[in-house]
């Protein structure tokens, strides 16, 4: 389907020229990256589209204003910003989204029907549901739109965020826009040059073959040591393999939106990423990959960018999420002679979002016509727009830019101070020499983070069994939009600013932010686990070899402390999930629980969840329910029903054994009465006499701190827990190790 902005009669102009690539840098030239922010001009921008958009169309009318950039392009005849035609590419603010007031509440019904089900349950965790569509949701006035092209002026692309359509127009068509009652403001699209060199490698020899990919399910059952291929570097300086290993995290349920060139999806490192959704909003149809006519490198830059994130060929390229699902919007002509222009990206950040995107990566930036000033993260448009999908809840992540040897700052929306700007750095941790420092010109300190951007491993746009290596900030931001995804995969509720919270704070200097790297380089297991209860827990064995039931031991803690207490969900043979509050036991952040018994033959499956004093559920596994852990009891180990007889008492095999300091016993009683826990060594000797007492019927729970009945510490060895009651002696045997 196309994207709202994108309709009938506002194609976009084709404009095909390829990327310039070349094996080596040479020295004094541009970045590696393929989309280096060069600057061709510079001139003031006053035209701010951060105002709230009026609603009804009823203001006394008022010249449009005309930015001074504009001015100065139709004062001069041969600006830069002129097409070969003479035209230039401009915005057209409107004044109010012309709906009476009392055709709003119908009008926002109508907006909500056209947002997915994905992004209003991502915008309402956010605001509520009250504000997860309001005013800047609905279209743009057809009859504000339709005068506007009655001036002559060609259209191009609609924001319904902004208010705004981009036009191009003759000088006397701009003028003749300015006329109008309904348009409040006038100004050039940004745009900048590309001037990226790839630097490609001779290609693999050795393949190792794709395997299967990682799942949730996986977690905690063993630890699998990922061969990253030649993004070793990239993904231990990144902090990745432990959270792919020790978590579980791949980026699983996470979707991704990546604006950029045109992206091949054939590789053979890139076959198995889920693509939701493509448009090409530069030809305005669903193909990304080349068409005919296209040049070979107009889908160069993003399919690298893509692997960057998500690519899976063990051996060869493993990216940080190989398991998240794409939205693919072309937003970028390679053409020379149009340069990159801001207006397809805004339609594709509010394509994405629409479609229900949770992160977009971003390797674009845009700089003509704007001055350093103008960086404040409150006057550019695409900083702006960008700040407006943060507060729907998209966490958007770009490049800082690669102006480092040339303008020495910041490309636009690397300023807004919503989403996570990103630096490169070289294998050693060092700033490279092209990443965009900051600050912003109001002060703020920029990028945000860095990861590698140097010699990155990418796969070959034009060979699907090829990989080469590229630089640039292109490369070091979707590798932290990948580690972003391991963090809203582990904390699906979060919010951008929380995110972008846990990627500084983990990072490797948060106590001293620079203009360089920001809080540092990104950590993503640290950031994985700033927020949410981290759960560690060795899974019942599978099969199994008792009819039960299952001691369930973990130790569970949060950063910000954990609300109520963990809980432990089961269910049998498929059947209904049932949940059971665990039980804290004497050392801090240890809790136990029980699975009932099982008939043999029958799969029990089970996970455990807690919430952390921020209101952040985590699982473990990390699928919950969809990936749960399960093991089935081998035949011969239990009578035929679901739960046999224990024969009046029952005492389960502590947890955890081996145990220091202490550990936990449950045991249970068919009908209440007079019941004796205690504990021996293995000669017999009596050490700790834990309950004698009467006790209701039912499952119970005791602890020992490893100490006996005088409080002093019991040394290493075997011990044996004994329960009497009713006649039954049950016995257990656990080892103290100090």
């Amino acid at each position: 389907m196309a994207p709202a902005a994108a309709g009938p009669g506002f194609r976009a102009p084709r404009n095909l020229v390829s990327f310039v690539v070349s094996p080596a840098r040479q020295a004094g030239s541009p970045t590696e990256d393929e989309h280096t922010m060069t600057r061709t001009s510079r001139f003031a921008l006053i035209f701010l589209f951060g105002a709230l958009v009026a609603l009804s169309g009823d203001q006394a009318p008022r010249s449009a204003t005309l930015a001074p950039g504009l001015a100065r392009a139709l004062d001069d005849p041969a600006h830069a910003a002129r097409r070969a035609d003479g035209r230039v590419k401009v915005w057209v603010r409107f004044r109010d989204k012309g709906v009476p007031a009392g055709q709003l509440p119908a009008a926002l019904a109508a907006a909500r029907a056209e947002v997915s089900p994905r992004a209003l349950a991502r915008r309402t965790r956010v605001t509520g549901a009250a504000a997860a569509v309001d005013e800047r949701d609905l279209p743009l006035a057809p009859a504000y739109l339709a005068r506007a092209a009655a001036t002559g002026a060609e259209p191009h692309r609609h924001s319904r965020w902004l208010n705004a359509a981009s036009f191009l127009a003759d000088d006397t068509q701009v003028r003749d826009l300015a006329q109008l009652p309904e348009v409040a403001g006038i100004d050039l699209v940004a745009r900048f040059t590309s001037a990226a060199i790839p630097t490609p490698v001779a290609e693999q020899p050795a393949k190792h073959g794709q395997g299967p990919l990682p799942t949730g399910r996986d977690a905690g059952k063993s630890t699998t040591v990922i061969d990253y291929g030649d993004n070793s570097a990239a993904m231990v300086q990144a902090g990745v393999p432990a959270a792919h290993d020790l978590l579980g995290l791949t980026g699983t349920g996470v979707v991704v939106g990546m604006l950029d060139t045109g992206f091949r999806t054939q590789h053979e490192a890139l076959t198995h990423i889920p693509v939701l959704g493509a448009w090409d909003f530069v030809n305005d149809d669903p193909i990304v990959d080349n068409e005919a006519g296209d040049p070979a490198s107009s889908r160069s830059h993003g399919t690298m960018t893509l692997s960057t994130v998500a690519a899976w060929m063990p051996g060869l390229l493993v990216a940080p999420a190989p398991n998240v699902a794409v939205l693919l919007g072309k937003t970028e002509d390679v053409s020379r002679e149009v340069p990159i222009e801001e207006d397809n990206w805004i339609a594709g950040l509010e394509w994405c979002e629409a479609q229900g995107a949770d992160i977009i990566s971003s390797s674009l930036g845009y700089i003509d016509w704007y001055e350093f000033a103008d960086l404040d993260g409150n006057t550019c448009v695409t900083t702006v727009a960008a700040d407006l999908a943060a507060g729907r809840g998209l966490l958007v992540v770009n490049s800082a830019g690669n102006d480092r040897a040339s303008s020495g700052h910041l490309i636009a929306p690397a300023d807004a101070d919503s989403i996570i700007t990103v630096g490169a750095v070289d294998p050693a941790g060092v700033v490279t020499w092209f990443s965009s420092p900051g600050p912003t010109a109001d002060g703020r300190t920029k990028p945000d983070v860095a990861a590698l951007g140097q010699s990155n491993r990418v796969v070959d746009p034009n060979n699907d069994t090829a990989y080469v290596n590229a630089s640039g900030t292109s490369f070091s931001c979707p590798l932290v939009s990948g580690v972003a995804a391991l963090v809203l995969e582990r904390v699906p509720d979060l919010a951008p600013l929380e995110v972008i919270e846990a990627l500084r704070a983990t990072a490797s200097h948060p106590g001293a932010p620079d203009n360089d790297t920001g809080w540092g380089i990104v950590n993503a297991y640290a950031a994985a686990t700033w927020f949410g209860p981290v759960i560690a827990h060795t899974p019942v064995a599978d099969p199994q070899v008792t009819a039960g039931p299952w001691n369930v031991a973990a130790t569970i803690s949060a950063r910000l402390g954990l609300t109520g207490l963990p809980q432990l969900v089961h269910r049998v043979n498929g059947g209904p999930w049932h949940t059971s509050a665990m039980i804290p036991l004497g050392p801090p952040d240890l809790f136990a629980g029980a699975l009932p018994a099982a008939a043999a033959g029958l799969t029990v499956e089970y996970y455990l969840t807690a919430v952390d004093g921020g209101g952040h559920a985590t699982n473990w596994p990390q699928g919950g329910a969809v990936s749960p852990f399960s093991f089935t009891p081998a035949p011969g180990t239990s009578p035929a029903g679901d739960t046999p007889d224990r024969g009046g008492a029952w005492l389960l095999a502590n947890a955890p054994n081996p145990f220091n300091p202490s550990t936990t016993l449950r045991f249970g009683l068919a009908e209440a009465g007079p019941a004796r826990l205690a504990i021996f060594d293995a000669r017999g000797r009596l050490v700790r006499t834990l309950l004698d007492g009467g006790l209701a019927a039912g499952d119970h729970v005791v602890a020992w701190d490893g100490r006996d009945d005088s409080g002093r510490a019991a040394p290493s060895g075997v011990y044996f827990s004994r329960l009497a009651s009713g006649g039954v002696i049950r016995q257990q045997k656990m080892q103290l190790l100090r």
